[in-house]
């Protein structure tokens, strides 16, 4: 049995941006975009994951359980785009179980409400000079270690 990694933090950023990956055609970045303007495509993703938070305070300390809340930003040329980008990821990501080695992980849950409409991002335009929209989607997703006894 291997060990729950002390990151399940960063574990739950990583298990979704892979699931977008292999559910959807579109790029994915993880946490910023790092390659240069000229070589992006869209639409693309950019996965943002937060800090975990303790799901049960314990007396005896923390047992390792931990939701977190990760940003999902859908980027296109087109308000269109954005719209098709986040009904892929909803459709890859709401309610599926990733495997994260060590922990045994909940369902993913896209958070209530409805998101707002696709906007214009003012400071970034696409290598040919395009408007860039956006919006964002929100999940959340709960993990605790696997114990062996």
């Amino acid at each position: 049995m291997t060990a729950p990694s002390v990151e399940p933090s960063v574990d739950h950023a990583q298990a979704v941006a892979a699931l977008l990956r292999t559910g959807t055609a579109f790029e994915v970045h993880e946490g910023d975009v790092n390659v240069p303007d000229d070589q992006l495509t869209f639409p693309h993703y950019v996965v943002w994951g937060a800090p975990g938070s303790p799901v049960v305070e314990r007396l005896a300390g923390d047992g390792g359980e931990v939701w977190t809340r990760t940003q999902i930003t859908c980027v296109g040329l087109t308000p269109l785009d954005v719209l098709g980008a986040a009904d892929r990821a909803r459709r890859v990501l709401h309610r599926k179980r990733p495997t994260i080695v060590g922990r045994r992980c909940g369902d993913i849950e896209q958070e209530p409400g409805i998101p707002g409409p696709p906007a214009v991002d003012p400071n970034v335009k696409s290598p040919d000079g395009r408007r860039i929209y956006f919006t964002p989607l929100f999940f959340t997703l709960h993990s605790s270690p696997i114990r062996t006894t």
